[in-house]
């Protein structure tokens, strides 16, 4: 039997709350008279991700000059540009909470897959005239769904490339669904952009839609990135292949994919020494 809409949204909600804050979050930082007190107002409704990003707005990726240790100062000291991203990335370290034995996967290798790919989807997305921030978020919450499966699963475990080449064909012969379109389900009730939401589900073959998903494919480039650095996951390396349709829907060369994976790779190194 397919999983129901209904156990995915139970499962992401108490597995990721501030994955849905961040939805809520993004509605406020589209408004023109938001300002950041009503920003404040929201994150600390969740004492856990107020904790993270009040430590993580102490590290070296935002710039840090001397400690702070309350929320308003966190969020006055990072900025509209970039909360975004902070909160985002608590969101990831909430999911990364744990292995993942249907893929045997660790907590560890979801988190560097996923922000090896948010940092080379925002380097993309630029490059493609997308918006950055949302490219970044949809690299880092992409794998989402996987940990809902995970959850899910009455001791299926993923066999490996050997067998089932493509993980998403498994996961729907498996559990009646793949991952990417649990991401999307619960993005969509999270209440993201539709930019956001689309990019996600149709990255694993974004040339398969019937009308061109520029953030599909920029984010299937940017899996791509991360593979090239050895950060990929089981079951995924067939749909990162770099062919001269997607580069052209993405509107970047193999000479920008190379330099983004420099880039990737210097954000990422940055994030997991500090962050983590």
């Amino acid at each position: 039997m397919p999983l129901s809409r209904e156990t995915i949204l139970t499962l992401g909600n108490k597995l990721a709350p501030a994955a849905a804050t961040f939805g809520r979050l993004r509605t406020l930082l589209a408004e023109p008279d938001t300002d950041l007190e009503e920003i404040v107002q929201l994150i600390r409704l969740d004492p856990a991700l107020t904790f993270h990003v009040v430590r993580m707005s102490n590290s070296v990726l935002f710039g840090m000059r001397s400690r702070i240790d309350t929320l308003d100062a966190a969020v006055s000291r990072v900025g509209f540009g970039e909360i975004h991203r902070l909160v985002a990335l608590t969101a990831l370290q909430q999911v990364c909470q744990r292995d993942l034995g249907v893929y045997r996967l660790t907590a560890q290798r979801i988190w560097e897959n996923a922000v090896a790919t948010a940092a080379a989807a925002e380097v993309l997305a630029k490059r493609a005239g997308r918006e950055p921030g949302l490219a970044y978020t949809a690299g880092l919450l992409r794998t989402l769904g996987r940990v809902i499966l995970d959850g899910a699963a009455r001791g299926d475990i993923y066999p490996g490339e050997a067998e089932w080449p493509s993980v998403a064909e498994w996961e729907q012969k498996t559990f009646g669904t793949t991952a990417a379109e649990v991401t999307t389900a619960l993005l969509e009730h999270w209440r993201f952009p539709a930019e956001l939401t689309e990019s996600v589900r149709g990255h694993v073959d974004p040339l398969t839609e019937a009308d061109s998903n520029v953030g599909a494919c920029v984010l299937n480039l940017a899996c791509g990135v991360a593979a090239r650095f050895g950060l990929d996951l089981p079951g995924e390396t067939s749909h990162w292949i770099v062919n001269p349709a997607k580069l052209t829907l993405a509107d970047v060369t193999e000479e920008d994919l190379e330099e983004c994976a420099a880039r990737a790779r210097a954000h990422y190194v940055l994030l997991c020494a500090t962050a983590v």
